[in-house]
């Protein structure tokens, strides 16, 4: 493989454990440094950024985002200074961000998708309670309403999509699944403007650790796109079936308070809030992972879980759901949101002592998204689209 000078861009800050973003553009970028490679990140906040040696950091006039221009000449600037022969921008819908960089003219210019497309498209109830008041998103929740809102919201997402393949040379998705949400938007899109590639994990258990009787729930506590309003009512139908066992609920947002409060009210036994923590130690006992999202992009939390052994079971409310996990064999899809469906299966999986088997399962499929594995994709990429292009 050739050595590459590599810039990521992205709005948040560059930090190893902060969100979703933030987490893959360290893992990959510092495994891009040891594998020969030179790495700059541009990031649109000013301050707070974790250490890294092996990257240069640059950074905007101020912390006002990609909205002000003196940024974004900041952002032109430094592709000037560094000269990357590939530039990764992981805010492919920040337009102003991607037609910077398109004057920049890098040889290799890559939009990331970094979250499902259909996020709208599958919660149009929550879609209408966000951006419309209370008294007139009741008027689109029915099945007359929510086509309107559908019809709009493709709209404008396809006005989106479109500016994103005209902008990039090639567009990263995940996996086949992403390009069904694709064709939905931009029908006829160009598939040879595609490259797909997941998201990754340091590395894979060699073998399924001993696990406690635990059940564990860890992301960020939030009603809107975590679902975490779900996490009692599910409880409170397993825990008879499974009285000796508990749940750990893991990480910290805004609905954190409202659960302690109703376990408090409702004085619910076996459930504890550990708020964020590391999360390693937590998939390593856990007999089972629970995902109770009402969307996601490709969530590393997943395929952690898998690689610990910690059987995941999840609403099949994300494309990429059935690109990571198949039904029955290394984890456990449900209808979405039918809570008594997948209390029912966590019940049964464990009562009927299927959890080991499906954890061994569990590893085997994590080891598709090893971090050396997916970084020698991107390798090739690179390669093989600065060789097509003659660069």
């Amino acid at each position: 493989m050739a050595s590459h000078r590599i810039m990521f861009v992205m709005t948040p800050r560059f930090h190893h454990n902060e969100g979703g973003v933030q987490m893959t553009t360290y893992k990959l970028s510092k495994w891009l440094a040891q594998a020969g490679h030179v790495i700059g990140v541009f990031s649109f906040v000013k301050e707070g950024h974790v250490k890294a040696e092996f990257a240069d950091i640059f950074l905007p006039e101020d912390s006002s985002g990609p909205s002000k221009n003196r940024n974004l000449d900041a952002l032109a600037r430094a592709v000037r200074q560094f000269r990357p022969d590939v530039v990764i921008n992981q805010m492919p819908y920040e337009h102003r961000i991607g037609h910077t960089l398109r004057k920049c003219n890098p040889p290799l210019l890559l939009g990331c998708l970094r979250n499902t497309l259909f996020s709208v498209k599958n919660n149009l109830d929550g879609f209408a309670s966000r951006v419309l008041p209370k008294n007139v998103a009741r008027l689109f929740q029915n099945p007359l309403g929510r086509a309107w809102l559908l019809s709009y919201h493709r709209k404008k997402h396809r006005r989106d999509l479109e500016k994103i393949l005209e902008t990039y040379d090639y567009f990263v998705m995940f996996a086949p699944q992403n390009l069904d949400e694709l064709s939905f938007f931009v029908p006829g899109f160009d598939h040879s403007k595609i490259k797909l590639i997941p998201n990754s994990i340091p590395s894979v258990q060699d073998q399924v650790p001993k696990k406690a009787k635990r059940l564990l729930w860890l992301g960020r506590v939030s009603a809107h796109q975590k679902r975490a309003d779900l996490i009692l009512p599910l409880w409170e139908k397993i825990q008879p079936f499974l009285p000796d066992w508990e749940l750990d609920v893991v990480g910290d947002g805004p609905a954190l308070d409202d659960l302690s409060r109703s376990i408090a009210a409702r004085s619910i036994k076996g459930v504890t809030l550990y708020g964020r923590q590391q999360p390693d130690g937590f998939f390593r006992r856990s007999a089972m992972y629970i995902m109770t999202s009402a969307f996601e992009g490709f969530p590393n939390t997943l395929i952690e879980a898998q690689s610990f052994g910690a059987v995941p079971v999840l609403f099949n409310s994300f494309p990429v759901a059935e690109f990571i996990v198949t039904d029955g064999v290394d984890g456990i899809l449900v209808e979405p949101f039918d809570l008594k469906a997948m209390a029912s299966r966590i019940v049964e999986t464990i009562q009927t002592a299927k959890t080991s088997d499906i954890a061994s399962r569990a590893l085997e499929s994590a080891r598709r998204f090893e971090i050396d594995m997916v970084g020698q994709m991107w390798e090739q990429m690179f390669d093989d689209c600065l060789g097509q292009d003659g660069r």
